[in-house]
């Protein structure tokens, strides 16, 4: 799982990656994209990682159900290292660094330009949403979780 080498700033930490164009409005006043936007490439790595795993998150809901389990995020901690500004492309880093019982921690890295702009640290939990409460991992889920964040996801990081 996590080495001492593991370093969220650093590209080659990661293999999963996730591209987003970046919007003129995704903009705050000053010019740089804003923390919304931050969080929304920050989800869409997590949710990403958590599908090419193999959970399927939205095809429930779309058919009018619900997963058995889903993921919800019980803390997100984001550190703005370098602003962001319009246009260009980011990647998104996301990897699962440890497990608990019912929760891992996502550790992400967002870069533009090769430079780290943004890195995050997420408790996500495994959650039933019929029950309404955290569930277990299995033994199963989490080798398709670590096998994911070997696996590309929009392809390599370019920088």
């Amino acid at each position: 799982m996590t080495d001492a080498a593991f370093d969220p700033s650093t590209p080659s930490s990661f293999a999963f990656w996730t591209q987003e164009r970046l919007r003129a409005g995704d903009l705050d006043i000053v010019g740089h994209v804003n923390n919304n936007a931050i969080g929304v490439f920050l989800e869409n790595g997590r949710v990403r990682m958590f599908m090419a795993a193999g959970e399927n998150l939205y095809s429930a809901a779309a058919e009018g159900g619900s997963p058995e389990t889903t993921w919800v995020v019980r803390r997100l901690e984001v550190d703005f290292v370098r602003e962001i500004r319009f246009p260009g492309i980011a990647w998104t880093g996301t990897r699962v660094t440890r497990f608990g019982n019912t929760s891992c921690r996502v550790e992400q890295g967002i870069f533009v330009d090769g430079t780290c702009r943004v890195t995050a640290v997420a408790t996500a939990v495994c959650f039933d949403p019929r029950a309404r409460r955290s569930v277990p991992i299995s033994e199963v889920l989490r080798g398709q979780l670590l096998a994911a964040c070997e696996r590309a996801g929009d392809g390599p990081f370019p920088g």
